[in-house]
C-alpha cells in the first residue's frame, strides 16, 4: 500500500503543476514548446498505478485547481482531496468501522509540484503519444540519470507517466465534463485528524472508539 501511495503522490505532484518549458532565448515560445496547463480541464479519468510490481486501480477527478484521487487496494480504499485554491489537502480512509480524514501537514502540501516544476529547465518535448484513445505529447527530463517521461494531452490530462523506463501511471479511460462540487469536500460527519497535532488526534480517536 505504501509503495502504491508513493506512486500516487508522485502523479499528484505532476497533476497539480502548471509550468511551461523553457524556450532558450527571449523569443516567444511556440505551442509545441509549452508544457500543458494541468489545472484547467474538468474530467474523470480511470488509470492504473504500478510500483515495485504492484498495480492498483485509481480514479483521478479534476475541476480546475480541485483534485480528487481515489485508490483501491486490498486493504481498502483511500481518497486524497486537494484544493489548490485554499492549500488544504486531506487523505480519507476507513479503519475500525469509521471513516477519518487526515489533514496533511503544511510541508507535505506546500508546492507538491516541486519534482517537475523545479526540473523543467531540463524537460523537452520528445514526440507524440497515444493512450486510451487519446492523443498527447511526450515530455522527458532526467532525474539522477534516470529518464522521467509523461504523456499529456493538450488540455492537460496525464495519459502515462514513467520513471527509468518503468510505467508508474497509465490512463485507461477519460470522460471530460463538469464535476460535482461535493466530490472535492469532506463527507459530512467525518472526523479530521490533524497531523500537526497527532498526539491529541490519537487520544480523541481512542476516546471515540471506547465510547462505542
Amino acid at each position: 500500500m505504501r509503495a502504491a501511495f508513493l506512486a500516487l503522490v508522485s502523479v499528484c505532484a505532476l497533476a497539480a503543476c502548471n509550468p511551461s518549458a523553457p524556450n532558450g532565448d527571449n523569443a516567444a515560445p511556440s505551442v509545441s514548446d509549452v508544457f500543458p496547463n494541468l489545472t484547467s480541464a474538468s474530467f474523470r479519468a480511470e488509470a492504473n498505478i504500478t510500483r515495485e510490481g504492484q498495480t492498483l486501480p485509481v480514479v483521478m477527478i479534476r475541476d480546475g485547481q480541485k483534485l480528487r484521487m481515489e485508490i483501491s487496494a486490498p486493504q481498502g480504499q483511500s481518497t486524497i482531496i486537494t484544493n489548490g485554491e485554499t492549500g488544504e489537502s486531506f487523505i480519507i480512509a476507513t479503519a475500525m468501522g469509521q471513516t477519518h480524514a487526515m489533514r496533511l501537514q503544511q510541508q507535505d502540501n506546500e508546492d507538491p509540484t516541486a519534482d517537475w516544476q523545479g526540473e523543467l529547465a531540463t524537460a523537452t518535448r520528445t514526440g507524440s503519444c497515444s493512450v486510451a484513445g487519446e492523443n498527447g505529447a511526450e515530455w522527458t527530463r532526467d532525474e539522477n540519470g534516470a529518464p522521467h517521461t509523461a504523456c499529456v494531452t493538450s488540455d492537460g490530462i496525464i495519459l502515462r507517466a514513467a520513471e527509468g523506463g518503468q510505467t508508474v501511471w497509465e490512463t485507461t479511460s477519460v470522460q471530460r465534463g463538469p464535476q460535482a462540487a461535493d466530490l472535492f469536500v469532506l463527507p459530512e460527519g467525518v472526523q479530521v485528524i490533524d497531523l500537526n497535532n497527532l498526539g491529541s488526534a490519537i487520544e480523541n480517536l481512542a476516546r471515540s472508539q471506547g465510547g462505542q
